[in-house]
């Protein structure tokens, strides 16, 4: 892994302290995943599953199922 893939993978902290890595970005905003008007991870959840009833997208499945993990070990035994 290059630089340049390293820096896109890293996480940074996005509007309404979401961390989202560049790549990660990148996938929403070519779904226009509106991920900047999201407060919580589960409502970013929210909008990428109600897309994906709708279409099979394995990118953003695979995105979808990355975000529930950190999501989930992120909140829990707070």
């Amino acid at each position: 892994m290059n630089e340049i893939d390293y820096e896109k993978r890293f996480l940074k902290p996005r509007k309404h302290g979401l961390w989202l890595s560049d790549e990660e970005v990148d996938i929403l905003n070519k779904y226009s995943i509106p991920y900047q008007d999201c407060y919580q991870m589960t409502e970013l959840l929210y909008y990428i599953d109600r897309l994906l009833e709708e279409e099979d997208i394995v990118e953003l499945d695979v995105l979808a199922t990355s975000l529930a993990e950190r999501n989930y070990y992120q909140n829990t035994n707070k």
